[in-house]
């Protein structure tokens, strides 16, 4: 084992969660496809592998914490074996995630994961589920012709609801373009990826506006495809084109995907987007709508505990930025408090309202989802920009 970077050895950003005094490693772009347990020497080793520390560096820090005398065959094993499970930021790994890029951009589409299990797969029954979005949801009729949208992307089966709403407003302001800004779940080089690939839904394919995709690329001034692999589980793009194309399955529509990264530090890079993206859409009969969730609190998140009460306050700090339609408010608020219950609509709603260019902005439903199992919670809502 010659390589430097295993002399050196760097964890990717992976998802880590204590489960029964395990720490458990999860992969968001699926190189590993199942959590890893890693016992409480293996823990303490990753935690210590960030590019910096050698494998001597390791196994002599090791011994100091333990007591215990670790040699360094002994963490350069463990290296090796997280090398091979992708799990490094290695040579290795970055030759095969091209591989898997290359392989992935040349599908032409991207495929739908989640149907049967957070939606219908079946055709007709996914039309059953979102036809009550046809309906008049709103208790004082249509607010207004929107110029952006808001829902979450929860698991549908947690969040239907308020789902219904923001749907609601979509089917009333049909159009032929649907500028989709989904959360980026998995790390990306830069603070907003675009995807050129057509969106597979069960009920059929929703074509990508590949003329405007490709204007965008050209003319911003990072690069926007230099990881697309962050699309392919991700949920809050795939979530807005299936119930898009469930509410207008007939119709000849076309969208652009993209994934935003937290607002902190990245507000220049989604403003450059923002504005090119208004050049490339200009004249073009078009409806932004972001799929995000709100506050994410208790154990799961890293908290303490679940507290409502904080969630609550922060959440409604965020609307009431959401309500004036103006993203410098949204900007404000996050550099003035930071993100304290982990929001992740920072970064999309933001561009969502740069984009829409609305007046006002109005709530249209909002929930706490409390999971029993693990005592945290997720919030979320659905809203128009008018």
């Amino acid at each position: 084992m010659g390589s430097k970077l295993l002399q050196k050895p760097k964890l990717r950003p992976l998802y880590m969660n204590v489960v029964d005094g395990s720490l458990i490693l999860s992969d968001p772009l699926g190189f590993a496809p199942h959590p890893i347990a890693l016992s409480r020497l293996a823990a303490i080793a990753v935690g210590l592998m960030n590019g910096e520390n050698t494998v001597w560096d390791i196994a002599t820090e090791l011994t100091r914490i333990t007591g215990n005398i670790v040699g360094p065959a002994e963490v350069l094993a463990l290296v090796e074996e997280l090398d091979r499970m992708y799990l490094l930021e290695s040579e290795r790994f970055r030759r095969e995630y091209e591989k898997r890029s290359r392989e992935f951009l040349g599908k032409g589409v991207r495929p739908y994961t989640l149907a049967g299990v957070s939606y219908p797969d079946n055709p007709t029954a996914l039309k059953r589920m979102v036809s009550p979005a046809k309906r008049d949801l709103l208790s004082d009729g249509s607010p207004g012709k929107a110029k952006g949208v808001v829902i979450p992307h929860i698991d549908p089966r947690r969040g239907w609801k308020v789902y219904l709403n923001g749907l609601n407003l979509i089917f009333k302001n049909p159009a032929q373009l649907y500028v989709i800004f989904g959360v980026a779940h998995s790390p990306i080089s830069h603070p907003v990826q675009v995807l050129p690939l057509d969106l597979d839904t069960p009920l059929g394919t929703l074509k990508v506006d590949r003329k405007t995709v490709d204007n965008l690329i050209s003319s911003v001034g990072f690069d926007l495809l230099s990881d697309p692999l962050a699309f392919v589980n991700e949920h809050s793009v795939e979530f807005p084109a299936v119930f898009i194309k469930s509410l207008f399955p007939e119709e000849e529509v076309s969208v652009i995907p993209l994934i935003v990264s937290d607002i902190g530090g990245n507000s220049d890079a989604i403003d450059e987007v923002v504005s090119r993206l208004k050049e490339c859409v200009g004249g073009k009969d078009f409806l932004p709508v972001a799929a995000v969730d709100l506050s994410h609190s208790g154990p799961r998140f890293g908290d303490e505990r679940f507290d409502g009460e904080r969630v609550r306050y922060h959440d409604g700090e965020f609307m009431a930025a959401f309500s004036t339609a103006a993203p410098e408010s949204l900007l404000y608020l996050y550099e003035e408090f930071g993100n304290p219950t982990n929001i992740d609509a920072f970064g999309a709603t933001y561009a969502l309202m740069g984009l829409s260019e609305a007046q006002r902005g109005e709530v249209l439903g909002y929930e706490i989802s409390y999971e029993e199992e693990t005592a945290s919670a997720v919030s979320f809502m659905a809203g128009g920009l008018f």
